[in-house]
């Protein structure tokens, strides 16, 4: 591997580090607790509470037991946010909670104002330990809710912040309603105790004597929040069977690596069949899914709200014709929870591609990791463990290539004293040197590059396994020792007074093995002040580079460095056994 090639590595790892370093960097702070417990539980009057554990900052009282339990109430907002003097509904907040979640709506847009999952498997990031319900609605503010529809070409005005009647809530359905000139709009839910999936159906009744035009749309926003589940918070879409996804960060600019993206300052927008479209992060999906008997063409577009912070991702039927007397209905289903392939795979055929395994090329690999990983853990009931055995079975399967190049490397150490005295006889003719070189490799039957395959045989199951911990959810929270007690995010040790800087002490160590490594192997056509700046500066790039990366990633890196090291040893002192 020549210089140049070593310094484009070595300069790609520097922007991936300071790009992480800056996202971490620029994450918006979280909303206050205080502030979450008090939307939750707003108000006194009129309002039943549910029975059951309380989370934190929740003070319900008991009522009776069910399958399925009603939350309601009625409250006094200020004016300024009633968008017109027309509308008579009374404010409304309202929800239902299972065993698997717990919705709250709004009728002020008719929207969904929160979505917690309340399986004790999926709790929000906590260092203290605490089992609080993880919030999937992110937003920044009251008015901005999760399926609503602005429905502008009705001329009726913008009913995203429109007071809509609750004409039922009971039960398992919530129905928003609202009448304005003659047109019609009713907006339903239905929920499934025992399913993240949800039906939703938006109509529009023309009693008007004209023919109405208007975009059937529903928005889904989405805000940048404070947590590892959140730090790749993006609008995504299958569209044209293509998945498009773009970070919230980066909707309408493009972010860092605005070359990638549009990057005109503009919104994204994809027109075809969508199979579905919503929010993603890491391990959770929430999103619309059209009909599956719907064959109309939809548009999809991706709107910045608040730069960098805040993004809508917005679907919408265009065009759609209302006769007078005439009915129309769009329906849809919805999903808000985890992204467990063949969960998703059964609810629709397509939503399972939310789950991120990598480009198409990687994807077996991907899946046989996780395959993989998941058989283990059936074994031994510790992922770190699970891991670390993986590392080891990627070893012994890649041992003959591994075994072959080593030797390669040993004969290449062994000849830098003869290649050290050709450099010296020719250092004024470089055409000479490379040439009496290239005839020393050549009689000797040494590969020139043997050092640097070991590494390069490893980045497609690096890549392969940082794709398989991304995308298994079993490894979220999963601990492995001691203060490791998440592998699907970066460890600390403590934090530094003062200067807030965490010290982590897997990417530290991963680092020195890595430098040992380096030191091992022969730098060819380098003099003696490159070798040394690539076997320290490389590793050193490595471990700043890792230092933000999921612990379990960063555990296999390291064993496969140890397991490196101690194979080269190896050969090494088997070869000095032979001569």
């Amino acid at each position: 591997m020549d210089r140049n090639t070593l310094l484009a590595i070595a300069l790609s790892l520097l922007v991936l580090s300071a790009w992480t370093s800056y996202e971490a960097a620029n994450a918006p702070p979280p909303r206050p607790a205080s502030e979450m417990a008090a939307d939750a539980s707003r108000g006194e009057a009129g309002t039943t509470r549910a029975v059951g554990d309380a989370w934190p900052g929740d003070d319900r009282g008991a009522a009776p037991e069910s399958d399925i339990r009603q939350i309601a109430k009625q409250d006094e907002r200020p004016d300024v946010l009633i968008p017109s003097p027309s509308d008579e509904a009374a404010p409304w907040t309202g929800g239902l909670e299972s065993d698997l979640f717990r919705v709250r709506l709004d009728n002020r847009g008719g929207g969904i104002s929160s979505w917690r999952l309340l399986n004790p498997l999926y709790t929000a990031d906590s260092k203290e330990g605490t089992t609080e319900p993880l919030e999937l609605v992110t937003r920044i503010d009251d008015t901005s809710l999760v399926l609503t529809n602005s429905l502008r070409g009705l001329g009726i005005g913008d009913l995203k912040k429109a007071l809509w009647d609750v004409e039922s809530s009971e039960g398992e359905r919530v129905v928003f309603a609202i009448a304005r000139g003659g047109i019609e709009v009713r907006k339903s839910y239905t929920f499934d105790p025992e399913s993240y999936v949800f039906d939703y159906e938006v109509e529009i009744r023309n009693t008007t004597d004209s023919t109405l035009e208007t975009d059937v749309d529903v928005e889904w926003p989405a805000a940048m929040v404070k947590g590892n589940d959140f730090r790749e918070q993006s609008l995504s879409t299958l569209v044209n069977d293509d998945v498009e996804t773009e970070m919230v960060p980066s909707v309408g600019s493009g972010g860092f690596f605005s070359f990638l993206g549009n990057g005109d300052g503009g919104p994204s927008t994809y027109v075809g069949l969508v199979s579905w479209a919503g929010v993603s992060n890491r391990y959770f999906f929430a999103g619309l899914i059209p009909d599956e008997t719907s064959t109309s063409v939809a548009r999809v577009t991706f709107l910045p709200v608040i730069e960098g912070k805040v993004a809508v991702s917005r679907f919408a039927y265009e065009g759609v014709e209302i006769k007078p007397g005439e009915i129309v209905s769009r329906n849809f289903r919805a999903y808000i929870g985890p992204k467990i392939p063949e969960l998703l795979t059964e609810i629709s055929p397509g939503l399972e591609r939310s789950v991120d395994f990598g480009y198409s090329w990687l994807e077996p690999l991907t899946r046989f990791f996780h395959g993989v990983l998941t058989l283990l853990y059936g074994f031994i009931p510790n992922y770190g463990v699970a891991i670390i055995i993986l590392t080891v079975m990627v070893r012994v399967l890649t041992l003959p290539i591994m075994q072959k190049q080593m030797k390669s490397m040993e004969r290449m150490r062994e000849l830098q004293p003869r290649l050290k005295e050709i450099q010296d006889q020719h250092k004024e003719n470089r055409q000479r040197q490379s040439e009496e070189q290239m005839k020393l490799y050549k009689e000797e039957g040494v590969n020139p590059l043997g050092g640097c395959l070991p590494m390069l045989l490893q980045f497609p199951v690096f890549i392969g396994l940082f794709y398989a911990l991304q995308s298994t959810i079993a490894l979220r929270h999963a601990p492995f020792m001691l203060w490791i007690t998440d592998l699907s995010a970066p460890e600390e040790l403590f934090m530094i007074p003062g200067l807030e800087v965490p010290v982590r002490v897997l990417p530290i160590v991963m680092g020195a093995s890595m430098l040992i490594q380096q030191r091992m192997t022969p730098m060819t056509g380098m003099d003696p002040v490159q070798a040394r700046m690539m076997t320290t500066v490389m590793p050193l790039m490595m471990t700043v580079l890792f230092y933000q990366f999921p612990s379990g990633l960063v555990l296999y890196w390291m064993i496969s460095n140890f397991l490196g090291i101690g194979h080269q040893l190896w050969v090494r002192k088997s070869r000095e056994k032979e001569s």
